[in-house]
């Protein structure tokens, strides 16, 4: 039987068969992941983003997956950054080195808001990404507070030099050697006391006056960068997450090596001259090469280590000598602390050209170690 669906009906079927077609179509559209016109946001007017997983793939560059080991970010003090209520919030800064591109430093990005006016815990966050499209990031805990007891007297920065095996002296062992027996116990002692590392950044606030520190504040140094420091001491300080200083020649020929093979998160290395540490012709002070240069080849020398290192925040004078030119040097070259073998606490109004530390010596008792610290 021939049925008669009437004009009215058959519009009704052109749109019920248009509905269909435009529905597959927008199936189509959302399995192809881009989202319709009629559902974009208006970004311009600070509209969050849509999900991840909805974006245009073609709207941004796509993702490299971090190789394991690729990147390490190396915070510089402590990890947990104490700032007093009122004063301003000073950035320790981030080293970081590639295994393949070297330092990436001067890459890294500093993003978040330390508001130092209001008490609180904040979060900085760096992030890095290498030449092969690789990023990497870590976190600070910055906190803002007056429940803490600030210095008033002075911060010790300790000088270590060298670390050793008991089972394994060597044949030289002298003062300058401490044990990793001795080194634990010192790190136990410091972690148990809840002690604070202060930057470079902080610590020069500090001697400029306006930037307090905690009362439990110590800075941990290790002169030469020597294997024994790097094969020993260095698993001891990530092992008590005790954030510390290794201040290397440059010039060395492994320098590259040592400074990919040994990057971790608790150990910066800073400047122990380029090419000064070995004895000069002037024969003055305890005979260091740094007599024999004029400020522009002084400040060459720093600038040429803080190439290699991405960093010029600290020196450590070779042989502890300062010469005439050093404090305009290190001032020219972005210095911020420099660093002889003459023993004290660093003060509030200090030189910050010929800063003092206190020397670690083996063979002492922890006892010992402790009133050097206090």
């Amino acid at each position: 039987m021939k049925r008669d669906w009437g004009l009215g009906a058959l519009i009704v079927l052109d749109v019920v068969a248009a509905l269909a077609l435009a529905l597959g179509a927008l199936h189509l559209v959302r399995m192809a992941g881009v989202r319709p016109a009629s559902e974009a946001q208006d970004r311009t007017a600070g509209v969050v983003a849509e999900p991840a997983e909805t974006q245009d793939p073609a709207s941004s560059e796509p993702s490299v997956p971090l190789e394991e080991g690729r990147i390490t970010m190396t915070l510089c003090g402590s990890h947990e950054t104490y700032v007093r209520t009122g004063e301003d919030y000073v950035e320790p800064g981030c080293h970081v080195r590639d295994r393949e591109e070297g330092n990436l430093t001067s890459a890294v990005q500093v993003t978040g808001d330390v508001d130092t006016s209001t008490p609180g815990d904040y979060t900085v966050t760096y992030t890095v990404t290498n030449a092969a499209g690789m990023t990497d990031s870590c976190e600070r805990i910055v906190h803002v507070t007056d429940d803490v007891e600030w210095d008033t007297d002075g911060i010790p920065v300790m000088m270590y030099h060298y670390v050793y095996d008991p089972a394994n002296p060597p044949a030289d062992l002298n003062a300058n050697y401490v044990s990793t027996d001795e080194l634990e116990s010192h790190l136990a002692w410091l972690t148990e006391e809840g002690f604070y590392y202060p930057s470079w950044a902080e610590l020069r606030a500090y001697i400029d006056g306006t930037h307090s520190l905690p009362a439990k504040s110590v800075i941990l140094t290790f002169d030469d960068g020597e294997y024994g420091f790097l094969d020993y001491g260095i698993p001891l300080l990530v092992k008590y997450q005790v954030s510390a200083t290794s201040f290397t020649e440059c010039c060395r020929d492994d320098i590259e090596y040592v400074l990919t093979e040994y990057a971790n998160p608790y150990v910066i290395f800073e400047s122990h001259s380029f090419a000064l540490h070995h004895a000069g012709y002037s024969g003055l002070g305890h005979g260091g090469a740094i007599y024999d240069l004029s400020e522009d080849e002084l400040v060459e020398d720093i600038t040429s280590a803080g190439e290699v290192l991405g960093s010029v925040d600290a020196f450590a004078y070779p042989y502890g000598d300062v010469s005439d030119v050093a404090p305009a040097a290190m001032e020219r070259a972005g210095v911020l602390c420099a660093f002889t073998v003459d023993y004290g606490q660093v003060h509030v109004g200090a030189d910050p050209a010929a800063l003092p530390r206190v020397r670690v010596s083996g063979g002492n008792s922890l006892e010992g170690y402790q009133a050097s610290v206090w």
